[in-house]
């Protein structure tokens, strides 16, 4: 069994607004059998937070869209965000 060194502690929904997308990988060579991402530069509403978001392909943000976050409070105090499903 696993120990996951910083757990997450707690979860809040957070508004944002688009300000960058880009597909991930930059480097093809990385993505044999993986698929294609966006990544998605987000300004947090709440801090005006300049935050990096990995999201599927199937659901592509325009640039100045909002769009709600996943913010993820780590037990060590760090935070991390994601794209809810749907």
């Amino acid at each position: 069994m696993m120990r996951q060194a910083d757990p997450i502690v707690g979860t809040q929904l957070v508004g944002g607004n688009v300000e960058y997308v880009t597909t991930m990988p930059l480097n093809p060579k990385t993505a044999v059998g993986q698929g294609f991402r966006y990544r998605y530069e987000i300004r947090l509403e709440d801090t005006a937070e300049l935050v990096f978001v990995d999201g599927e392909v199937e659901t592509p943000h325009m640039i100045g869209s909002q769009v709600r976050v996943e913010r993820q409070h780590h037990k060590h105090g760090a935070d991390t965000y994601r794209l809810p499903n749907g």
